[in-house]
């Protein structure tokens, strides 16, 4: 969908270099000259193609001999402009007869008067489908029920009360592990280290009782 149409600068639909028809923003006034080159050099082997410069999109929608090509802002996702140039070329295929498509010698613009009504169309479109989706459910769930979660369904999100008040009680466990084991560790290095200054004690005594390391010569 198009959040804004302002935000379209330019707009056609072309067969080859042969601009059939357009759409002009009353912004960017004089875009043509820069569409009837980037058409003339569609991109081949593609059937959708976008690059974005200079902060404006160009976006292609390549069905042969027909290329729609669309030149937005970029704040404009592909989420909105490729549904966009769908709709025009579904409405542009059901104004022309097949067999016109295929035979039929264009000229420039020579679908011009038709392509008013398809581009309003679209964004005609485009809005309704945005108000349906912005409609609330016909029958939502009574407060306090919570939705059974089903395999394919995304987690469930705790309310922010929920969540405070289980947080404790699901890491005291780990928490009183941990400390348990933190004091543990702090009495054995006390008692160590106690240890090794009664040796240190023990040791200087025999030195001096023994004027050095004279006992160990009897």
């Amino acid at each position: 969908m198009i959040s804004n149409p302002e935000l379209i600068h330019y707009a056609c639909i072309a067969r080859s270099d042969t601009i059939l028809a357009q759409h002009q923003s009353d912004k960017e006034p004089n875009m043509e000259a820069l569409a009837a080159q980037c058409v003339a050099q569609a991109p081949p082997n593609h059937s959708l193609y976008s690059h974005t410069v200079n902060n404006r999109t160009y976006t292609f929608l390549i069905d042969p001999p027909f290329v729609f090509f669309l030149i937005s802002h970029h704040t404009l996702l592909k989420s909105q402009t490729l549904p966009f140039l769908h709709r025009i070329r579904s409405s542009f295929r059901q104004t022309l007869p097949s067999s016109v498509q295929s035979h039929h010698h264009f000229t420039p613009l020579s679908f011009q008067p038709q392509f008013y009504s398809i581009f309003d169309h679209a964004l005609t479109n485009d809005s309704q489908d945005r108000a349906l989706r912005s409609e609330p459910p016909l029958n939502p769930p009574p407060q306090g029920l919570k939705k059974k979660k089903r395999p394919n369904d995304a987690p469930a999100t705790l309310d922010v009360s929920d969540d405070v008040s289980l947080s404790p009680l699901k890491h005291q466990p780990h928490d009183r592990h941990t400390k348990a084991k933190h004091v543990w560790k702090k009495h054995v290095w006390v008692l160590l280290l106690l240890d090794l200054f009664v040796c240190a004690v023990l040791f200087l005594i025999w030195l001096w009782v023994c004027s050095g390391f004279k006992c160990m010569t009897y």
